[in-house]
């Protein structure tokens, strides 16, 4: 299945919680091919994007490797950020399976895949957009004041890191919907990130 090339074969394996386990997961990479020993663990929540061991199994990649999950939700929890990890791995020349899913992106129905999550991930960037326009709207007809200085609300926050989890979505344009400069976006990311962390 997928490219005839032999390149090297990394796994990736996420829990959520102390009380889960990596057994179901590692015993199907090991049955899969992938060596114990190039199996990245992680115990994070899905939705954080800074992952460490994610990140250095994607920084190991190289032209016709491949990376092996147990299931696409052990990569991330929505269309676009799963398709932002798919072009980067496809990037580097190396390919993504997904066992449970049974699928590769280095063959034709991988490839097609790869479409359907794109088209899914921009209907996804588009309703960010919107809520957040929707969101800053409403707050302004009840009279919250998005400007200098700005009180951080919980919505304000939530409005904040809706829009920094979409990697299409940048930080002026951000700014202009919500109404509030940049160092006040980088005053309410600090608190969100914060608060999730600490939750």
């Amino acid at each position: 299945m997928g490219s005839t090339a032999v390149g090297r074969r990394y796994g990736y394996s996420r829990v959520s919680t102390s009380d889960q386990d990596w057994t179901i997961q590692l015993d199907a990479l090991a049955k899969a091919g992938v060596d114990d020993r190039d199996v990245y663990r992680e115990k994070a929540s899905g939705a954080r994007r800074d992952r460490t061991e994610l990140r250095r199994v994607l920084d190991l990649l190289r032209q016709d490797d491949q990376i092996a999950v147990f299931a696409l939700d052990r990569l991330a929890r929505s269309p676009l950020h799963l398709l932002q990890i798919v072009e980067e791995i496809e990037a580097k020349g190396a390919k993504l399976v997904s066992l449970r899913e049974q699928i590769d992106t280095g063959s034709a129905m991988g490839r097609f895949f790869i479409t359907v999550v794109g088209s899914v991930a921009a209907l996804e960037r588009d309703l960010i957009l919107s809520r957040t326009k929707a969101g800053a709207a409403l707050a302004r007809e009840r009279g919250v004041r998005f400007g200098r200085p700005p009180k951080l609300t919980p919505a304000l926050i939530r409005q904040v890191l809706l829009a920094h989890d979409d990697p299409a979505t940048t930080v002026p344009e951000t700014c202009r919907v919500l109404g509030i400069s940049r160092s006040s976006y980088y005053a309410a990311l600090r608190t969100g990130q914060s608060e999730k962390h600490a939750a």
